[in-house]
């Protein structure tokens, strides 16, 4: 009966610490709920001896106050090594979205949507204009956190596909128009930024979409518009819209962001 407690109450204070440590670390932690109760256990287990060995007049094995920080600090450590070691051996990665889980869950700071990158739905034309949004979108993401653009569905979420702007090509298809978007942000955002977006294609009911998915650059990113003198614009991701920041806004950003 006693060591069933003794289980039982493992396995709720493992649960426990454990969540908590992955609300107080941040970033993306791919484990599973089993995962995370074994990082628990764990980390409390060392950190509650710890605890106690520094209280005053504790015993090692004592529950007090010092355990429960203990526990905490012990979980917030074990789930920092794990993911540090799961980040260096590529053991694991998260289970990547789709585009339609992402087209259905809205914009947010890090998914972003475009009806379309070249065609305007207005005036029934090109528009150059829209193609410089699509490069701030992607600048957003760069200089923040990272994100996805959908190109080929509407602020609401609903799938429009890619017919008008592969319309404008000399050939429909999706080879040529990867070509466009990859020219389009070396031409504003330099070869080097490019890289860091991948360029798919991917099906959503009964059409197609292009899905940009976009890394966090390591230093600020700047745009350039491709006709006329160099702007060096800033951007970052601000809620789910894309926004210039002025230059003391940007040095301040800088700071903080990248330290």
């Amino acid at each position: 009966m006693q060591t069933a407690f003794v289980l039982i109450t493992m396995l709720v204070g493992g649960t426990a610490f454990g969540w908590l440590a992955r609300l107080i670390v941040p970033g993306r932690q791919p484990l599973s709920w089993a995962e995370t109760t074994l990082v628990g256990i764990a980390g409390s287990a060392v950190g509650a001896v710890v605890g106690n060995w520094v209280g005053v007049d504790q015993g090692l094995f004592e529950f007090s106050l010092w355990t429960i920080v203990g526990s905490v600090l012990g979980s917030v450590v074990i789930l920092g090594i794990v993911l540090f070691v799961m980040d260096r051996l590529g053991v694991r990665q998260p289970k990547p979205v789709s585009a339609a889980d992402l087209a259905s869950g809205g914009e947010t700071d890090r998914v972003e949507f475009k009806q379309t990158a070249r065609w305007n739905v207005h005036t029934q034309q090109r528009d150059p204009a829209l193609e410089l949004v699509v490069a701030k979108t992607v600048a957003g993401f760069l200089n923040s956190d990272g994100g996805t653009l959908l190109i080929g569905v509407d602020d609401a979420g609903s799938p429009t596909g890619l017919d008008d702007d592969l319309s404008l090509g000399k050939s429909p298809d999706h080879d040529r128009y990867q070509l466009f978007l990859v020219d389009l942000l070396q031409r504003t955002l330099g070869k080097t930024a490019t890289t860091l977006v991948s360029i798919t294609f991917e099906p959503i009911a009964t059409v197609t979409v292009c899905r940009l998915s976009v890394r966090p650059s390591e230093r600020p990113v700047f745009l350039d518009e491709p006709k006329g003198p160099r702007t060096a614009d800033f951007y970052v991701r601000i809620g789910n819209s894309t926004r210039r920041l002025l230059p003391d806004e940007l040095l301040r950003y800088q700071e903080s962001h990248w330290g």
